[in-house]
């Protein structure tokens, strides 16, 4: 019985060494294996010694293939057959004739089902150009008891449609605070914002947001804007962008003020930028009224996005928001600043 199954092995290794792919190389040596595929100036072979190798196309003087394979010159055709060796380098048998190479002028060899290099860098430029959805849910929560009764609570979500010509985003937020009883935050906020970056660093914009806010005394905030924007810098690692375009702000009070509309101006920096293991995002946001531009709004944000190491998908977000009204309804402050720390989930 074991010398049955020592034979057996025998013949199976004999058997996989008659099929394998033969690589002669320019020192004269002779490495055995399986073609995986071919492709600038380096071969994929999967050996029984040692796995898949590279090994440098102009190291090889000829190879032969126990299959079919497809072969792509440099001169631009391919042809689908099996490979030997000759004395000019290689010579591929197709069912309907044969062609002859030198191995330096192979551009690329695959296997039958997969696709060509070609094909590869042609799907990663068509995936590359798709809109994809991004996803960020965001939690703040702290309070106290004791001494004195505090609590504050956030919740906002966000999605991103984003492509390498246009970004859509969707935003929202609720935010409140108690203090001792008495409310000293109570307010949401939803908006949409739309970019296209049509030719090359020139981007068009439109956005509209939505909010209310109890502590100042707005019923409801609608500001849409629509203009032109310049990327200052676009990479990787930063991504600046100055906007400048036309806003309608419409506001109603929850005491006895007048509506107030009016066209103005919508003028904006945005910045994202990757500081080592961190993000810093800023943006800064000024719309006067042409009405009088001595009432107008300053918006301010800066944040530091930290990863925390438990998983890909979770981040702290540290941050100050500074918003400013020139013209507030009575009895409220001009300048409201908000610190706030938030634990941020981000899936696609």
């Amino acid at each position: 019985m074991k010398h049955t199954r020592f034979i057996a092995a025998a013949l199976l290794v004999f058997a996989v060494s008659l099929r394998a792919d033969r690589f002669e190389l320019t020192d004269g040596s002779v490495i055995n294996g399986r073609l995986v595929s071919a492709e600038g100036g380096k071969f994929k072979v999967e050996t029984a010694f040692a796995g898949v190798i590279d090994i440098a196309q102009d190291k090889i003087k000829s190879f032969a293939t126990d299959e079919a394979v497809n072969v792509g010159l440099s001169a631009g055709s391919a042809v689908l057959g099996r490979v030997e060796s000759s004395a000019d380098g290689i010579r591929v048998v197709a069912a309907d004739g044969q062609m002859t190479a030198a191995t330096g002028n192979v551009a690329a060899v695959w296997r039958t089902g997969a696709d060509s290099p070609e094909v590869r860098r042609l799907k990663a430029e068509a995936a590359a150009q798709e809109r994809k959805w991004q996803y960020e849910a965001s939690a703040s929560i702290t309070g106290r008891t004791g001494g004195s009764e505090k609590f504050a609570g956030a919740v906002g979500l966000k999605a991103t449609l984003v492509s390498p010509k246009d970004k859509l985003v969707f935003a929202g937020a609720i935010n409140r605070a108690q203090e001792n009883g008495n409310d000293t935050a109570d307010d949401w906020k939803a908006g949409v914002d739309y970019s296209n970056n049509f030719s090359g660093k020139v981007v068009w914009f439109a956005r509209t947001d939505l909010a209310k806010d109890k502590i100042k005394l707005i019923d409801l905030r609608s500001t849409s804007a629509f203009g032109l924007g310049y990327k200052l810098a676009k990479s990787d690692a930063r991504d600046t962008e100055l906007r400048l375009g036309l806003s309608y702000i419409y506001e109603t009070y929850s005491t006895a003020a007048p509506d107030f509309d009016s066209a103005g101006l919508d003028v904006s920096l945005l910045n994202s930028q990757t500081l080592g293991w961190a993000k810093m995002n800023n943006s800064i946001v000024w719309t006067p009224s042409f009405d009088d531009f001595a009432n107008y709004r300053v918006r301010h944000e800066s944040s530091f996005d930290l990863p925390i190491k438990t998983g890909e998908f979770w981040k702290l977000r540290m941050g100050v928001v500074n918003d400013y009204q020139s013209q507030p309804a009575a009895g409220v402050e001009k300048l409201d600043t908000t610190y706030f720390t938030a634990l941020i989930l981000n899936w696609n």
